[in-house]
């Protein structure tokens, strides 16, 4: 149950992340970066959502990248009126949380 709640946060997250990317101006090589994460949090949830091997494991990693993406991510481009630790700590608060329900999540065989 949780491994399928941290795959469909994955999800919203992944649309949230290309969406962000696409509509903020020129790709280029400085959009690599959360372009591949967002690839990768939409196949792990995709595997965990399909019940295939390696899933959780690769949703894991994902959502572990995610993290480190968000915590060195500029928050530079958000409202005036949005305090800085909120900007920066609300994305990296949805990635743990994220990752936290991967690892949590107990497999039967």
């Amino acid at each position: 149950m949780v491994a399928r709640l941290s795959a469909w946060m994955a999800v919203l997250t992944a649309a949230a992340i290309a969406f962000a990317v696409v509509t903020g101006g020129a790709i280029d090589a400085s959009s690599a970066g959360p372009l591949v994460t967002a690839v990768l949090l939409g196949v792990g949830a995709y595997r965990t959502l399909t019940g295939q091997s390696g899933g959780l494991r690769l949703l894991c990693g994902a959502w572990g990248l995610a993290g480190g993406m968000a915590w060195y991510a500029p928050s530079y481009n958000t409202p005036a009126f949005v305090p800085g630790m909120v900007a920066i700590g609300a994305p990296v608060l949805v990635c743990m949380v994220g990752l936290a329900l991967t690892v949590m999540h107990k497999e039967r065989k």
